[in-house]
């Protein structure tokens, strides 16, 4: 009798097992994905100081000579994809004083604006330069307004409240103003198709593991100084 038991119930598993709609199953197998590591170029990376916010930043004065060199390479764990093309964005981030004595910030490229585009990268983990200059992010932003008394449109390179000689149209610190800040962001394709430009902040953008070939993140941070 314990042997037939044994034998129905394997059947039973067996028929619930082979009826089982594994589209209806919400613990979806992990899928192969691809990110980036970011740096500022020419700094050590003991202890993740070549992407520490403001590693290298834009000069106050000489911008038309200046530039800030970095590095990015694709990492996919898994060896299952490959990237095809990077795309590189910046953002401007301008500070001011709104009519009421607030600090305000405001993003002018709503995330960022494509700044440099690598196209077939150098291989997994492979580091691929660029760099990025003050005459760059001008021409992608010189049109760029905001409404700082929150109802006029006013263009942030020819504010008269915040004069930008042409020879250092990005700013550093004044009064009731931060410093001109940028962020530096990338999105990843691949040779299928898939684009990658979103990832999990604490895992991928804050990766808390020690220096290594696999690192993560999701942005780099300067500004004029």
């Amino acid at each position: 009798m314990k042997q037939l038991f044994s034998i129905a119930l394997a059947v039973s598993v067996s028929l619930l097992m082979s009826c089982r709609d594994e589209s209806l199953n919400p613990n979806k197998a992990w899928e192969p994905a691809v990110h980036g590591w970011g740096a500022f170029d020419g700094i050590a990376e003991a202890g993740k100081a070549n992407i520490a916010a403001n590693a290298l930043n834009f000069p106050l004065t000489g911008q038309d000579a200046a530039k800030i060199p970095f590095k990015i390479r694709w990492v996919s764990l898994d060896n299952k994809l490959t990237v095809s093309k990077i795309v590189v964005k910046v953002d401007m981030i301008e500070s001011y004083t709104d009519p009421d004595g607030n600090p305000k910030t405001v993003s002018l490229g709503s995330g960022g604006k494509v700044v440099k585009t690598i196209d077939s990268p150098a291989g997994n983990r492979q580091w691929n330069s660029f760099t990025i200059t003050p005459a760059e992010i001008y021409n992608l932003y010189k049109d760029a307004t905001v409404k700082y008394d929150k109802v006029n449109a006013v263009s942030v390179f020819n504010n008269p409240a915040r004069p930008r000689p042409a020879t250092a149209r990005l700013q550093g610190a004044a009064a009731k103003a931060a410093a001109d800040a940028f962020v530096v962001t990338w999105e990843l394709t691949t040779s299928d198709g898939l684009v990658f430009k979103v990832w999990n902040e604490d895992s991928i953008c804050l990766d808390p593991t020690p220096v290594s070939q696999a690192n993560a993140n999701c942005r780099l941070n300067f500004t004029v100084k």
